[in-house]
């Protein structure tokens, strides 16, 4: 046996001692390892490595799926921005219908704000032709104050007596209905026209006791149609009880009759009829 060699029946026991650590190291005799055994620890190995192999593998796909799939992976990413992209749509969206419905009250209120302003614009001509004719009538008002009081102050003609602003004339002849019409013009009056009861009352006192005297009243222009000579209709009327009543058809012409008791009554008689008559002027 060469000097460099160890024979396989030894075995040595050797102890080394360093530093108080006492390393032992056991040298014994063995036999060459078997082909078997070699073939053994390769499939031990080969296991060992396919089991690392397989824990790699199912950490890479069970514990981190969204890397293992690269489709899955781009799936995965892509959802988000399609959701962001609907997002972002939907958001347009209602912009939009805002948008639309904040322009329809814009316009409606433009419409509202025009309409306000012509009616105002109506308003105020409206306002100031009233004022205008408020400020017509104001004058035209006191322009006929003015004459009433002139004509209140004015006294009347001898025979004549006044009330309110007018004079008046009872006659002490008597003549039918038209003749004392044009006795009463040609002194610049009229047959009377009697519109209250304070006036009707008025005449009544300036009468002689039972007297009947012609007034400025006639159906003549249509029959039962009852005017004063002026053109006016008659409002206030005094009539007798049963009157007026076309007594034959031909009583077209009124006259008062003189009462001590009251304001005096109205009758209808014929224009023919001679009497005395009251102008008013």
């Amino acid at each position: 046996m060469d000097s460099m060699e160890i024979d396989d029946d030894i075995y040595i026991n050797k102890h080394l001692s360093m530093d108080g650590l006492i390393t032992k190291g056991d040298f014994q005799r063995r036999k060459k390892p078997s082909r078997c055994a070699s073939v053994c620890l390769g499939l031990l190995c080969a296991v060992l490595l396919a089991g690392n192999i397989g824990q790699f593998v199912y950490y890479e796909i069970f514990s981190r799926p969204a890397s293992a799939d690269p489709v899955q992976e781009g799936y995965v990413q892509d959802r988000p921005q399609s959701s962001d992209n609907n997002s972002a749509a939907e958001r347009k969206q209602l912009e939009t219908n805002r948008l639309t419905n904040l322009t329809k009250e814009r316009d409606q209120l433009h419409q509202s704000y025009y309409s306000l302003t012509a009616e105002r614009d109506e308003f105020k001509r409206e306002h100031s032709q009233q004022q205008a004719s408020h400020r017509i009538l104001r004058r035209e008002k006191d322009e006929l104050q003015k004459k009433i009081d002139k004509i209140r102050a004015r006294p009347c003609k001898k025979g004549w007596k006044k009330f309110d602003i007018s004079c008046y004339f009872v006659s002490s002849v008597e003549k039918n209905w038209t003749l004392s019409r044009e006795e009463c013009i040609e002194e610049g009056a009229d047959l009377v026209v009697i519109e209250s009861q304070e006036e009707q009352q008025f005449v009544n006192k300036m009468m002689l006791e039972a007297q009947n005297a012609w007034i400025g009243l006639t159906d003549s222009l249509d029959e039962g149609t009852w005017m004063w000579v002026d053109g006016t209709d008659v409002t206030t009327t005094f009539w007798q009880p049963g009157q007026p009543n076309s007594y034959n058809g031909n009583q077209d012409c009124g006259e008062t009759v003189q009462k001590n008791q009251g304001v005096g009554e109205w009758n209808d008689d014929g224009c023919f009829a001679e009497q005395n008559w009251i102008c008013e002027n």
